[in-house]
This record gives structure tokens, sequence and C-alpha cells, in this order.
């Protein structure tokens, strides 16, 4: 499959996926030349693999459109966060000749966390690695730096504070 003319399109979560039957997806991508393989895996915060699969492509006609099915075979409880990745491209997959897509969700409120589209290698592959890349754009700060922070309202409002008694003294 050569990607160098191939676009991956948006992906989003389909109406059927749940926690317990499926993890498919709404995607949309077009190639120059019809894949060989399709592939799938669907993992939840654990590391747990929850259902994959790997099989010959039967894509032909430069694009497709439409539900990428993703099996749970691992029945999840509610409220589970589930990666869903899949792709198409060659039998040896590379960046060049696969695109792949990936979307990370909540499976009982059905909320999408994050999703990602691309060749090969871009979207993470399992839902840890889709939480660490949410997370890390999440800013933190250290207790450190809050201690520092409320030490320097403190003062700084002592000081004003006596700065205004000290006005209002002189001006008696």
């Amino acid at each position: 499959m050569s990607l160098a003319e191939s676009v991956a399109g948006p992906a989003g979560l389909a109406a059927a996926a749940d926690c317990q039957t499926t993890a498919a997806v709404n995607w949309s991508f077009t190639y120059t030349v019809n894949p060989t393989r399709e592939f799938g895996r669907v993992t939840n915060l654990n590391g747990t693999t929850i259902g994959s699969y790997d099989l010959p492509s039967t894509l032909t006609g430069g694009s497709f459109n439409g539900t990428w099915l993703q099996p749970i075979t691992l029945l999840q409880p509610p409220n589970t966060i589930i990666g869903s990745y899949g792709g198409a491209g060659d039998t040896a997959l590379t960046p060049a000749n696969t695109v792949e897509f990936f979307v990370l969700y909540n499976c009982t409120t059905r909320q999408v966390l994050h999703t990602c589209t691309g060749r090969l290698g871009t979207c993470p592959t399992t839902a840890a690695q889709g939480l660490a890349r949410i997370s890390a754009a999440i800013p933190t700060v250290s207790p450190l730096a809050l201690l520092m922070l409320l030490l320097l309202v403190l003062f700084s409002g002592t000081f004003l504070l006596r700065h205004r008694l000290a006005a209002r003294m002189r001006g008696r």
C-alpha cells in the first residue's frame, strides 16, 4: 500500500462501542494500492489486550469510510477506559505503507478522551499510552512550588496590610 498518496481521515467512536462486545470505530482513509492486511487491538488501562485480530484485507477501490470492527473478547466492567487501535497496510507494516487510528474512551459514558489518525507510529497503540499522551498535556505543580506560592501570597498580604496600617497611623 503506497501511503505517499494516501490520507488517514478522522476517527470517532462508533454507536455500537461498549464494554462487552465491541470497541468499533468510525474511520475513513484513502489509498492508491489495495492494502493486504487489516489489524486491530483493544486494551484497557492495565495493559491487558481485551481483543485483537490480524487478517488479510478485503479492501478495494481506493477508499474506506465506515465502521472498523474491533471485537472485545474479554468483557470489561463499567467505566473501563478502553483504547481501540487499528489500521491497514502491507504484510510488512511500515510508516510508508500503513495507516492507523486510535480512540481512547470510557466504555460506559462513551466519553472520548483522545483520538488520533495517521501513518504507522503516529498514534498510541494501548489505552495506557493514550492516557499518558493526554496526561502529559495537563500541567502539574509540585508540592514545593505550591508551598512557595502560598508563602509568597501570605508574605505579600502581610506586607500590604502593614503598609496600609502604617499609612493610616501616619495620617492621624
